[in-house]
C-alpha cells in the first residue's frame, strides 16, 4: 500500500516488526492523517475468505473446534463484554443482537441468557458448526457481505475488526444492518495499552492496530460515540447516525502524536512496571488452576457455570525468589 487504507493519507513512519506467532517479518506503517497503524502488504479478499473459513482457528488455537479451556475463557470474556454493554446503557429486552465473528457461539449463548435475541455469523466451518451443535444458537457460516439491511438492533464485533481489510466498507455495511438508533459494540486490541508484552503485539492476521482515536475515526462517518474504555483492550459503544456524515472525522495532530509517543515508549521496562507484566505469570497460574475444575464439563455446562458464578480474584502469593528475580529484570531494564 502507498497510502492509508482508512483515510488515504500518507504514512509518516515505516518499520519492520515480527509476527508474534511465526517470527515472520511484517512491514508496518503509521498514517499521518488518522494515526492508524497498519500492515503494508494486505491480503486479497479471496485470500482472507479462504484463510478464515479453513485455517485461522487451526493456526492460532491448533484446533478445528474449541477445547474446554477455550470455551471457559470465551465464557468469562463474554460475561465481561455483557457488563460493558450494560454500562453503555444498551438494554437487552426486545433487542435483536447480531455477533459478527461469533467463534464457537459462547457470547451468543450468554447474550441469550441475558435477554437478547442473539444470533451471529462466523466464517470458520468447524467453530460455527460447534456453536449450533453445542448451544443451539443461530450461528450462520458466512461473512459480512451476506448480511441483510436492518436485521439487528445491536451489532457486536469482538477482536474481529482488526482482521478486516476494508474498514470503511465494514462500517458502511454495519450501518445498513442496524435498525434506526441501533448500536455497534466493538472490541479490538489497543495499540496504546502498556500491558502487552513487547513480543506479543504484532500478528500477521491483525491487519490494523487501533487506538481510541483511529477507531473513532473509522466509525465517525456512520456512528456517534456513546462510551469508550481503553485501560487494556479497547471497548467502544456507538450509536447509528440517522444519516452518514459527508466524510469521516480525522483525529487532531496532537492525538496522532500520542500514538507516535506510545509506539516509542513500548518496551520491557514499561510492560513490567506500568503494565504490571510481572503479575502475568501468577495470573496464568491462577487461570490454569481454575480451568482444571471445568475439564469434565460439557461446553454448555461450562458456560452455565460461568454465568451463575461470581468469579472472585484469587490471592496473589509471590515467592521471595520470584520477587528477587523480578527486581533483577527491572534493574536490567533501567
Amino acid at each position: 500500500m502507498k497510502s492509508c487504507r482508512l483515510c488515504d493519507s500518507s504514512f509518516i513512519k515505516n518499520w519492520a516488526s515480527k509476527d508474534a506467532k511465526t517470527g515472520e517479518t511484517l512491514n508496518m506503517a503509521l498514517c499521518g492523517g488518522c494515526g492508524l497503524v497498519q500492515q503494508l502488504n494486505l491480503p486479497t479478499d479471496e485470500e482472507l475468505r479462504i484463510y478464515y473459513s479453513h485455517n485461522y482457528r487451526e493456526d492460532y488455537k491448533s484446533t478445528h473446534q474449541p477445547k474446554a479451556k477455550y470455551v471457559y475463557r470465551a465464557g468469562r470474556a463474554a460475561k465481561d463484554r455483557l457488563r460493558f454493554i450494560e454500562r453503555a446503557g444498551v438494554h437487552p429486552q426486545g433487542q435483536r443482537l447480531l455477533d459478527i465473528g461469533a467463534g464457537g457461539g459462547e457470547f451468543c449463548y450468554l447474550a441469550g441468557q441475558a435477554g437478547f435475541a442473539a444470533e451471529g455469523i462466523e466464517p470458520h466451518i468447524g467453530y460455527s458448526e460447534f456453536a449450533r451443535d453445542q448451544y443451539s444458537v443461530g450461528i450462520q457460516t458466512c461473512g459480512i457481505a451476506d448480511l441483510k439491511d436492518k436485521q439487528a438492533d445491536v451489532v457486536t464485533m469482538f477482536h474481529v475488526f482488526e482482521h478486516l481489510a476494508n474498514p470503511n466498507e465494514v462500517m458502511k455495511k454495519i450501518w445498513s444492518v442496524l435498525s434506526d438508533d441501533g448500536h455497534l459494540v466493538i472490541e479490538v486490541p489497543n495499540i496504546h495499552q502498556a500491558d502487552s508484552s513487547p513480543h506479543n503485539i504484532y500478528f500477521k492476521a491483525h491487519l490494523f492496530y487501533y487506538s481510541r482515536y483511529s477507531l473513532m475515526c473509522a466509525a465517525s462517518q456512520y456512528f456517534e460515540l456513546v462510551c469508550v474504555e481503553d485501560d487494556h483492550n479497547l471497548f467502544m459503544a456507538l450509536r447509528k447516525r440517522t444519516q452518514p456524515l459527508p466524510a469521516k472525522v480525522l483525529p487532531s495532530a496532537s492525538q496522532i502524536q500520542i500514538t507516535v509517543t506510545r509506539l516509542r515508549d513500548k518496551g520491557w521496562k514499561e510492560y513490567l512496571t506500568k503494565g504490571e507484566g510481572w503479575r502475568k505469570l501468577f495470573i496464568r497460574l491462577g487461570k490454569k488452576f481454575r480451568e482444571q475444575s471445568i475439564k469434565s464439563l460439557a461446553p454448555r455446562g461450562i458456560l452455565d457455570k460461568v454465568w451463575t458464578t461470581e468469579l472472585k480474584p484469587q490471592p496473589l502469593w509471590v515467592p521471595v525468589a520470584a520477587v528477587a528475580g523480578m527486581v533483577a529484570v527491572l534493574q536490567a531494564c533501567t
